[in-house]
């Protein structure tokens, strides 16, 4: 008679993750360190953020507490996040135009004689500037305050995916500028003018992806 195999079936994921941190923590390792190995290995923030909870609970014997109102503390970060990442749209599009208009006056089209007409436009410009800019630091000011006093938030899904939102828009702008540059370039019509708009445009959006990717990678302690 064949006897039936007996092949253990496949370790939850989560069981393994608990394992490996309460063998890892019995030998002496931090648990700072055990993070770090984790992650290197592939291992999610979350699923690491779960197995840490479990053993958590393991230790105290009682599940931990969850605060009341997290789901409106969440809606408020949504909230800030979208209206500083709006902001930041209306005064970059802004320090665009200031930089447009300045074009135009430091290189004049013979055959363009609008640009001294454009006094509404810088004046609009400035005022959005003047406006939304102290804006968007107050915001960033309270994100960053809010960073340090909750730094659990660094993994928020909330900064991630929103953040990701800006630097994908930030990307795409930079992309198409430089396909419009090339286009230009290749069919022969690219002017001094045309070229410091297209250099301003790739500077703007370069910045705030730069920047957003590093405000995307920073770590509790150093906000």
């Amino acid at each position: 008679m064949i006897e039936e195999s007996s092949t253990p079936p496949p370790e939850d994921p989560k069981l393994a993750l608990i394992r490996y941190i309460d063998a890892a923590r019995t030998k002496g390792a931090s648990d700072e360190l055990i993070y770090r190995l984790l992650q290197h290995r592939g291992w999610p923030d979350p699923a690491i953020d779960a197995a840490f909870s479990a053993v958590y609970e393991q230790l105290a014997g009682q599940a931990i507490p969850t605060p009341r109102g997290r789901r409106s503390e969440s809606a408020r970060d949504a909230f800030l996040y979208l209206l500083s990442f709006t902001t930041l749209g209306i005064w970059v599009q802004a320090l665009g135009e200031i930089g447009f208009i300045a074009v135009d006056w430091l290189v004049p089209d013979p055959l363009d004689q609008g640009y001294w007409g454009q006094s509404y436009e810088l004046a609009s410009a400035l005022a959005r500037l003047i406006v939304v800019f102290p804006i968007y630091l107050l915001l960033m000011r309270m994100l960053s305050r809010d960073l340090a006093e909750h730094p659990e938030k660094f993994q928020s899904g909330v900064r991630k995916w929103l953040t990701y939102l800006a630097l994908l828009i930030a990307a795409l702008t930079a992309i198409i500028d430089v396909v419009i540059f090339l286009t230009s370039l290749l069919q022969g019509d690219l002017t001094l003018r045309f070229t410091l708009k297209v250099a301003i445009v790739f500077v703007l959006a370069g910045g705030v992806f730069w920047y957003y990717l590093t405000w995307l990678q920073r770590q509790p302690g150093r906000v």
